[in-house]
């Protein structure tokens, strides 16, 4: 067992978070950051993703609660039309990453909004930070 020692200095850093996602994730729960921190390569609310080519879902920042159920799909097919935004083509790929309301919005309707809303900073931040 190490023994514990104290630093002559204190240091302003108190907790030290490390997340790991993939961007959507980080969008999801941290992207609303950059409202705090312009150096953060967060969310603007100008991003957008289309359902259909009439109808684009924004994003917005009045996520709730975490709703896993439905998760959006993390097939290889699912993947490759929320990155290209169209369904399977092996012939033809092309990623334009606008493909992700389209494809939540087929595993379940209204997904869309779930996967295209995040959390506002307060929603996210713990009083003990």
């Amino acid at each position: 067992m190490a023994a514990e020692t104290s630093s002559a200095t204190s240091s302003p850093i108190k907790t030290v978070v490390v997340l790991v996602q993939e961007n959507r994730s980080f969008d999801h729960m941290l992207g609303w950051f950059k409202t705090l921190n312009p150096e953060i390569d967060g969310v603007t609310g100008s991003e957008s993703n289309p359902i259909s080519t009439s109808t684009q879902v924004t994003f917005k920042d009045t996520a709730a609660h975490v709703d896993p159920d439905p998760d959006p799909d993390h097939s290889f097919r699912a993947i490759y039309e929320q990155v290209s935004g169209k369904p399977w083509d092996i012939k033809n790929p092309e990623i334009k990453m606008n493909g992700f309301a389209q494809n939540a919005e087929r595993t379940k309707p209204g997904l869309s909004e779930t996967v295209m809303n995040g959390f506002k900073p307060e929603m996210v931040r713990s009083s003990s930070w």
